[in-house]
């Protein structure tokens, strides 16, 4: 019976979308004596397969960055479908870490080396709203988007991005390409008499920080801290000295990330 029941499982490779609150880790990447992300969902992984299963990811979030739409995939010898296995993860995970979908893909998937682009979503408020904390940044000034919009369209294309990357990265090439950056203001479901600045950032990817230097120098320039045309200088620079302060990481969200159809092989 043991060896029918052997013959009707088999090694797949499942991809899952990820969404979590980061301030709730001390980032993703498995670490000692740390609760990360990673670690997190590994040690579920454990529990229902009864063997030590590795993720890979999309990319690294820092602590406090959160995760919208994170990707992860990983290997395991099982019959469980993917919407079972969903069930499975969310049972055990705690409320921070919640899987919002599962798929099989083909074995040579991997999230961050078959990424077509990522986005990631910034959030800003200009109230100070308790629903608020933790989830965007509070800026008790009035921000010129006329000014910050001009400043983002410069940095749209591909650029050597040294100028926003932060000291501490591991990259060898610093040229990314940006595809767009959008700002707009929202109303906040929980409250629809609020207001955020979502500043969305899609690009082929992502260095160390990259994302909210990049918001904190259009913050500035909001401010009136450095004109838009300033910013082509800065990033030409290749000196982080000369672009903003890097932006705050718990109001920073990885929104999406998106694959090219064929690199999936979805089942």
């Amino acid at each position: 019976m043991d060896s029918a029941r052997n013959q009707s499982m088999k090694m797949q490779r499942f991809k899952a979308i990820v969404t979590y609150r980061g301030t709730a880790f001390d980032g993703w990447q498995k670490q000692l004596r740390t609760s990360t992300v990673q670690d997190s969902i590994e040690k579920v992984l454990k529990e229902i397969f009864g063997t030590q299963t590795r993720i890979s990811a999309s990319g690294r979030t820092d602590a406090g960055v959160h995760g919208i739409g994170q990707v992860i995939a990983f290997d395991a010898m099982t019959r469980l479908s993917p919407a079972v296995l969903q069930k499975a993860m969310n049972a055990k995970l705690g409320q921070d870490i919640k899987i919002k979908r599962v798929v099989c893909v083909r074995a040579s998937f991997h999230p961050r080396y078959a990424a077509a682009s990522k986005t990631y979503r910034y959030l800003i408020a200009d109230f100070p709203s308790p629903f608020l904390v933790e989830s965007a940044w509070y800026i008790p000034h009035q921000l010129d988007m006329k000014k910050m919009r001009v400043a983002a369209r410069t940095l749209v294309g591909k650029h050597d991005f040294s100028a926003f990357c932060s000291a501490g990265s591991s990259a060898k090439n610093f040229v990314r390409d940006i595809y767009s950056i959008t700002l707009r203001r929202e109303r906040f479901t929980f409250d629809p008499a609020l207001k955020v600045l979502a500043i969305e950032i899609t690009g082929s990817g992502f260095l160390y920080r990259m994302a909210r230097s990049i918001v904190g120098t259009l913050v500035n320039v909001g401010l009136g801290k450095i004109e838009p045309n300033d910013v082509a200088a800065i990033l030409a620079s290749r000196n982080r000295a000369r672009a903003g302060s890097t932006a705050p990481p718990w109001a920073l969200y990885l929104k999406h990330v998106s694959y090219r159809a064929k690199s999936e092989g979805k089942q």
